[in-house]
């Protein structure tokens, strides 16, 4: 653009109305064309990359469509893409010249690393930048001599040995070179420094690298994990300015491993913002992995080779459940492991591979190491037996080695803080993508979120030439205004949303505008908005746990608390009931017959209803004894209406009527009151009836 712009450049895509109009413009007068997000390639450019040309009279003509051009000899045209992904067909490949402007592993460590030095280590930089700006001074010193040298010589007359002029420039020459190889020598204690300091930093800028071409590769695994380099970026920046988590500390090895650690916690738990649950051990590995590397201590590709060539064959094996036959790939593959038949015969293996939790005590069954790294060494080779010889737990065996090698603090079972992210991390021209497995609808916690954050916010469903129409209408107005935007159900619309992410692309927008997208998980979504938004995946949390987590997040300590003082328990009753209906619908068909569309608008209708029974009930006191409260009122409506509505089976719905039968009841105001009775499981009501009891 800056080069050719003298020339009036042209701007166009094929997705614009006016591309053919600018096409003729620039062929007739030899104006460059620029051609954007040409992964919607149009054929109508075939005759002009092919060259199609006639001569008639003088004139050089090229046909588009039905109509004969006059070819300018100036004419130069650029196509361009911001999809990394795009693959062109052949036939276009050849009839152009590729240039690949993607980052490579090399110039993205260069980056983090000027990075990290400018933000850890100032002096340092600030003497690097010094020393490159000298070293020009001395080259561009130099080539002028050199300039001035063959200037002479040229200009000699006669013998050269007799020209004062050719004899007093080298002698110039010569002086100033012997000074700049002087200031050189002068300029490598300084130099020496630099690569040190730049050498301890050089860990963390490889694991910078790592992480980013590990997330470029998500797409593998899933369509929707899409993460640009500026998602990266935007990451590492936060971190390097966040002054909270090196507060207090001095020493810059301590602040250098504060930071490597922070930064893979950070990277997990955004990326995971936008996987669903069961992907997420994939990249816990990963970055495990990369972790390993990066101290350097032990050699570990061998082992994490055999655990991502798992195939197919061995899943089989799995199911004959004989020790000596699961072994195989892993003697086979990892040394430490040759003599692993032998451990297979005693009583302790045999407990141990009959245990309901295996990855909780692995026996030793491989060749003991010490040394540095031994640790992590024993840990792997814990989770490589629990993948030979009990695959059915592997998943809790990984979760467990990712916390032995990356610390307690990596997973963390807060609700993220919509509010926070949308505020602070996301700007005003990045759209934020809501995507929900099917029956979620994540529209709600958008209109909540814009109530607690007192944001105006216009809410428009996409789906009809009448919604296209507000909706553009209203991202025009929000862009100059700083209002939200929510659009529901834009994965209606695919194709319109590229033209919408080129306008996104393109705008200068209000620092308070923000874009809500809410929308199925599908593949129609198109890989540049993906890539340019901040995506978060929306679906039942994994275990009672989580999800009560994400319940009592959602509802406000405000309403929770409100009197009488045994609402809060009965909010904790209901999240209790609604994570236990949602948690069966993980094992259908034996949790529930079939899957129910069981969501967080059964839960705030249920909320809703609560609140309705209980003012009416305690008129205004701070305390509702329990045998007052409406159980009946409350167990009907709930088996009828609100979560037995959905339900279509006799089976189900008996089901359904025990477990409101069991937690809606006034005994469960009883101190000695079980939750969970199952042999050396029981888990008891907490105890209090304020939200900060129950919530402990």
């Amino acid at each position: 653009m800056n080069e050719y712009a003298d020339r009036k450049i042209t701007k166009t895509s094929f997705l614009d109305d006016s591309f053919r109009k600018n096409l003729e413009s620039a062929l007739r007068f030899g104006n460059p064309l620029l051609v954007q997000d040409v992964e919607n390639y149009d054929p109508i450019l075939n005759p002009v990359l092919n060259r199609e040309l006639r001569r008639t009279g003088g004139r050089v003509l090229i046909t588009l469509a039905d109509q004969d051009i006059d070819l300018s000899p100036t004419f130069t045209i650029f196509l361009s893409t911001r999809d990394p992904t795009v693959e062109f067909r052949p036939d276009i490949c050849s009839r152009v010249t590729m240039v690949n402007f993607t980052v490579t592993r090399s110039s993205l460590q260069m980056q983090c690393l000027n990075q990290v030095l400018k933000a850890e280590r100032p002096d340092i930089d600030q003497k690097r930048s010094d020393l490159l700006k000298l070293q020009g001074e001395f080259q561009l010193r130099l080539r002028h001599l050199e300039k001035n040298l063959l200037q002479c010589l040229n200009e000699a007359k006669g013998r050269i040995l007799d020209d004062n002029t050719v004899i007093s420039t080298l002698e110039t020459l010569k002086k100033e070179a012997t000074e700049v190889a002087k200031k050189v020598d002068e300029t490598e204690t300084v130099m020496e420094e630099i690569q040190s300091t730049s050498k301890q930093y050089e860990p963390l800028s490889i694991a910078c690298s790592s992480i980013y071409f590990t997330i470029d590769n998500l797409h593998q695994i899933h369509f929707l994990y899409q993460f640009s380099l500026q998602f990266f970026l935007d990451i590492f920046h936060s971190l390097l300015t966040d002054k909270k988590i090196l507060e207090g500390v001095a020493d810059y090895a301590k602040r250098l491993g504060i930071l490597t650690t922070h930064l893979f916690e950070r990277c997990y738990k955004r990326i995971t913002r936008g996987m669903l649950h069961e992907d997420k051990v994939v990249l816990a590995l990963t970055l495990a992995r990369i972790f390993l590397k990066g101290k350097g201590e032990t050699n570990v590709e061998q082992e994490f080779a055999y655990l991502l060539s798992s195939s197919e064959q061995d899943k089989g094996d799995a199911v004959a459940a004989q020790p000596q036959e699961l072994c195989k790939g892993l003697r086979s593959k990892v040394a430490a492991f040759a003599g692993v038949e032998q451990h297979l015969k005693g009583e302790e293996f045999a407990r141990w591979f009959k245990s309901a939790a295996p990855e909780d005590n692995v026996p030793l069954m491989w060749q003991k190491e010490s040394g540095g790294g031994a640790a992590d060494r024993e840990h792997l080779y814990q989770l490589l037996a629990v993948s030979a010889f009990r695959k059915d737990r592997f998943i809790a065996a990984a979760n467990r080695f990712v916390l032995n090698i990356m610390g307690d603090s990596f997973y963390s079972e807060t609700e993220i803080d919509l509010a926070k992210i949308v505020e602070e991390e996301v700007q005003s021209t990045t759209p934020v993508m809501m995507c929900s497995v099917l029956g979620y609808d994540a529209s709600d916690r958008v209109m909540d979120l814009a109530s607690q954050c007192q944001k105006p916010i216009t809410s428009i469903a996409i789906g009809s030439e009448e919604g296209f129409s507000q909706a553009e209408k209203s991202i025009n107005t929000a862009i100059k205004s700083g209002r939200w935007v929510l659009l529901k159900n834009v994965h209606l619309a695919p194709s319109w949303l590229t033209s919408l992410e080129k306008k996104l692309h393109s705008i200068q927008a209000h620092s308070g505008f923000r874009l809500f997208l809410t929308c199925e998980i599908t593949p129609k979504l198109p890989v540049n908005l993906l890539r340019a938004s901040r995506i978060f995946t929306f679906e039942p949390p994994p275990g009672i746990r989580a999800n009560l987590i994400r319940t009592f997040s959602s509802i406000t300590a405000a309403r929770m608390m409100r009197p009488p003082h045994e609402r809060a328990k009965l909010y904790f009753i209901l999240a209790w009931f609604h994570a236990v209906v949602q948690e069966r619908l993980r094992y259908v068909p034996l949790g529930w017959s079939k899957a129910y569309e069981f969501n967080e608008s059964d839960l705030k209708g249920a909320c809703d209803m609560l609140d309705k029974w209980i003012d009416a009930t305690s008129q205004g006191r701070t305390n509702l004894p329990p045998g007052k409260v409406p159980w009946k009122a409350i167990q009907n409506l709930l088996s009828e209406v609100i979560y037995g509505g959905k339900i279509d089976s006799e089976f189900d719905q008996r089901l359904m009527v025990t477990f409101i039968e069991k937690l809606f009841a006034e005994n469960t105001f009883d101190a000695d009151y079980l939750l969970v009775d199952a042999g050396d499981v029981k888990v008891k009501m907490p105890e209090g009836i304020r939200r900060d009891q129950v919530l402990i």
